[in-house]
Order: structure tokens, then C-alpha cells, then sequence
């Protein structure tokens, strides 16, 4: 997580120990701005405790943090208060926070948009809201939230963060352009950028950089998979319409097994990935575990270990339509991106995966 504190010295700052654990459960690719105040014109300031922004996803969210002296018993949406144990009643912070989507969502459309996203529709731009409050618990009554959601750990909150996707996201055409709207954020909520930060966003954006070239690299190859199913699907129905009292006529061509083996590995991983789904339905971890049922399936299977090791970016061709409808990415059901995930896998399964030179997206583990 690149932390953004506030620039003002009497503002609140955030608990370090807060900090810290959100910087373990969070990367560089989201953005922490905390305590910031926001000035939109014709609205009153705002001042928000954190504005979160996954700029990998493009999800933004707003969360008002609070502490209280004791538990709190139930957490209502807006237009009642917050009951504590004892029967103390507290103003509502999602009602707090509500009032602050306005002004931030006003101050991003005014001075963002236009600079970073000049092609982003100002009307689809959406913003999450959350409370967090270390005193709501597993006995805590939470209403149903209209807009937003209520957690009492941080762990919870940073998995939102992290891993959902918005369904428009805010997403920046030019990797490159990161420290630049930092800066520009920084400015309108009025917060730092400390040096370490600048270095570390410097290093991420590199990195960003280089998973768009290996992701270009990737889909070139799944189209490449595409085209030669298209081809072995013609031929099977050329072969399927000649009459069947005529015996076809001898063929030159290559066998297409021989010359397109992506094909057959499509298909196969296609296998193993459809019997571990069956059963599977929009629940996030029983995705997640059936991705790592078929990957020891892949794993395992000694016709997918070709020369150049085993296809990630095939695997990930195979497995994206069986997630898509109910979580948009593989990425998003596994918290981080497929190879990275694959890596780990197959280390936990006792095997040594490698790189295979001038193949960045597949893995050689024999």
C-alpha cells in the first residue's frame, strides 16, 4: 500500500499500527490517502479518514473509521442511530459518510477526470463507502446497507479493497501517468508524498509497464489458440459433410494435432477445468478452489508438460469464461494475478517452477 497522511500537522493521524497492517494486507497498487479534506465548490468541506484507490481494478473507495467506548450492539443504515452495549446511542457513520460521497465524487469529476480520464463518462464514475469500527463484531446486527458496508476488521475491509472490481472502472490509459495524478490527488486532498512513496510508485509503475507488454504477449497467444480451435472445428465439419458412402479423399495436409498442439492443450485443460466447476456457482472461494483443483490437474498431467513447459495464459483462456459471469477476472477471484497464483501452487505442491526463456508466461516444473 503507498500511504498518502494528511498534510496538515493538527489534523488526526491514523493509528500506526493500523497503517502497518494495511500496508501487509494491501500492495502497491493501492492508494491510501487518509485524513483528507476535500473542498468542493458550493458544498461543505469534507473531511474523509480514508480514500482508497486500487489502480489496477479502478475501484474507489471513501471509509469513515470509528472508535467507540464500547460495543456496538446494532449498526443501522441510514436514518437511525447506532445502539452500543449499555444502551448509548451514537450518531450514524454511514449517514457521515454519505454526505462525504458527494463532495469527493464532485471534486474527482471537476479535477481529475478531465486531466487523467478525458474519455471516462463523469456520470458512470462510482465510488464505494464503508464504516470500520474495531467494535463491531460476529454479534453485531447490521442492517442491510443500501450503499456501502460495514466491517470490523481490517482484513475484511482490505479484501474489498483489493480484490473487487468495479463495473466501470476508473482505469488509467498510461501506466506512466501514476506519479503525476498522485501528485494531483495529494494536492486536492491536501496530503503528503513523502519520498519513500515517490520511489516505491516510481518501482510499481515500472512494473505496470512490464505486465502490460507480458499481457499483450499473453492475449496474442490466446487469439493464436482461438484461431487454430477455429481451424481443427472446420476441418471436423468438412469432414462431417462429405457423403458417407464416398471415402474422403486422401490428404496432404499435416495432421492438425501435429502442427496446432495449443489446440489439444486448450482442450484438455479445458477438461480438467470443467469437471473441477461442476457443482460450482457464484460463491468466490469455491471458485478459487476449484482454479486450484484443475491447476493440480494440469499440474499432473504429463501431455500439458510440452517442451516449453506448461501455458499459463492458455490455462487462464480456458478458466475465464467459467468465472466471468460472476466475478469479471480470474484475477479478481484469486486476490492476484493468475501466474503469480500458479507460482505459489505449485511450490506448495513440493514442486520447483521456472522460468522457460523467451516464454513469459509459462512455467517449466520437471
Amino acid at each position: 500500500m503507498l500511504h498518502f497522511p494528511s498534510a496538515n500537522t493538527a489534523a488526526h493521524r491514523p493509528s500506526g499500527r493500523d497503517v502497518a497492517r494495511l500496508g501487509e494486507l494491501l500492495d502497491d497498487d493501492v492508494w491510501a490517502f487518509s485524513n483528507c479534506r476535500v473542498d468542493a465548490p458550493g458544498k461543505p468541506v469534507a473531511e474523509v479518514d480514508w480514500f482508497f484507490y486500487n489502480v489496477r481494478t479502478g475501484t474507489i473507495m471513501i471509509s469513515e473509521w470509528k472508535g467507540f467506548p464500547r460495543r456496538v450492539v446494532s449498526a443501522a443504515d441510514t436514518g437511525s442511530p447506532w445502539l452500543l452495549e449499555g444502551g448509548l446511542s451514537v450518531p450514524n457513520p454511514v449517514e457521515q459518510v454519505s454526505r462525504q460521497l458527494d463532495s469527493v465524487r464532485a471534486v474527482l469529476r471537476a479535477a481529475i477526470l478531465p486531466k487523467y480520464f478525458p474519455d471516462f463518462d463523469a456520470l458512470q464514475l462510482l465510488l464505494m463507502t464503508s464504516v470500520y469500527s474495531p467494535q463491531v463484531d460476529d454479534h453485531t446486527t447490521i442492517e442491510r446497507i443500501r450503499w456501502g458496508k460495514v466491517y470490523g476488521t481490517l482484513p475484511g475491509l482490505a479484501a474489498v479493497i483489493a480484490n473487487t472490481g468495479n463495473r466501470v472502472p476508473l482505469q488509467l490509459p498510461d501506466a506512466g501517468a501514476r506519479p503525476g495524478l498522485a501528485a494531483e490527488l495529494c494536492a486536492l486532498f491536501r496530503t503528503e508524498f513523502p519520498s519513500g512513496v515517490k520511489a516505491r510508485l516510481r518501482a510499481s509503475t515500472k512494473a505496470a509497464a512490464n505486465d502490460a507488454v507480458q499481457r499483450i504477449s499473453e492475449i496474442h497467444r490466446q487469439i493464436a489458440a482461438l484461431h487454430a480451435e477455429l481451424a481443427e472445428l472446420v476441418v471436423a465439419a468438412a469432414r462431417q459433410a462429405q457423403p458417407q458412402s464416398q471415402p474422403a479423399p486422401p490428404s496432404t495436409a499435416r495432421p492438425v494435432a501435429a502442427t496446432m498442439p495449443a489446440v489439444s492443450d486448450y482442450q484438455r485443460m479445458h477438461g480438467h477445468l470443467a469437471k473441477s466447476f461442476k457443482g460450482v456457482n457464484g460463491n468466490r472461494e469455491d471458485a478459487a478452489k476449484a482454479l486450484g483443483k484443475a491447476w493440480k490437474l494440469v499440474l499432473g498431467d504429463p501431455l500439458l508438460h510440452g517442451k516449453d513447459g506448461i501455458s499459463v495464459s492458455l490455462f487462464g483462456a480456458a478458466g475465464a469464461p467459467l468465472v466471468k459471469e460472476h466475478h469479471r477476472s480470474i484475477a479478481n477471484v484469486l486476490g492476484m494475478q493468475l501466474r503469480e497464483w500458479c507460482v505459489l501452487q505449485a511450490k506448495a505442491a513440493g514442486m520447483q517452477p521456472r522460468d522457460v526463456p523467451g516464454k513469459p508466461s509459462n512455467l517449466r516444473v520437471r
